[in-house]
């Protein structure tokens, strides 16, 4: 960024400190914060160790706040994911979903939505209801599949031992 206003940075670690840090971490999440850590303190600018690790400027500004934060501690406490949004429903509340549906109560998606909007009171959409059943190792029943150029009589031979000989 030509003309903008030079970095003003208090530097915990030196050069040498920050480039040991990068080759001693072992951690592939934190590896190119502290490479591009290591390039702009030895003066490059941030959109040239933004484009050298392959992160967007603003992602490289995020990571000298955490430095600025709480140095390289706090840029390894970070995790890519983030904390996240907390969960709708309890632990506990999951473990009976997830035994209710163990026990084949359910038989499609809106089943589901429907008994925990009941028994909780926690309104979900139903792609969340899928996320949901998913995290807790839950799989909705799906219908068998068919030979869409199969006829009617042809299955009906098939469910009663044989095919019909053309």
């Amino acid at each position: 960024m030509a003309g903008g206003r030079p970095l003003r940075m208090d530097w915990q670690d030196d050069v040498a400190g920050l480039g040991a840090a990068y080759r001693l971490e072992r951690d592939a999440e934190v590896r190119p914060r502290l490479q591009a850590l290591g390039l702009v303190r030895q003066g490059r600018s941030l959109r040239d160790s933004a484009a050298v690790v392959g992160v967007h400027y603003r992602t490289l500004q995020t990571w000298l706040a955490w430095y600025r934060a709480g140095g390289l501690a706090a840029v390894r406490a970070h995790h890519q994911a983030g904390q996240g949004r907390a969960a709708y429903l309890t632990a506990e509340q999951q473990a009976q979903l997830g035994d209710q549906a163990a026990s084949g109560a359910f038989f499609t998606a809106k089943d589901v939505q429907q008994w925990v909007a009941d028994r909780f009171g926690v309104q979900y959409r139903l792609k969340g209801i899928y996320r949901l059943l998913a995290r807790l190792g839950c799989h909705p029943k799906v219908p068998r599949p068919y030979n869409p150029r199969s006829t009617a009589a042809e299955q009906a031979a098939w469910t009663k031992g044989g095919l019909p000989t053309p």
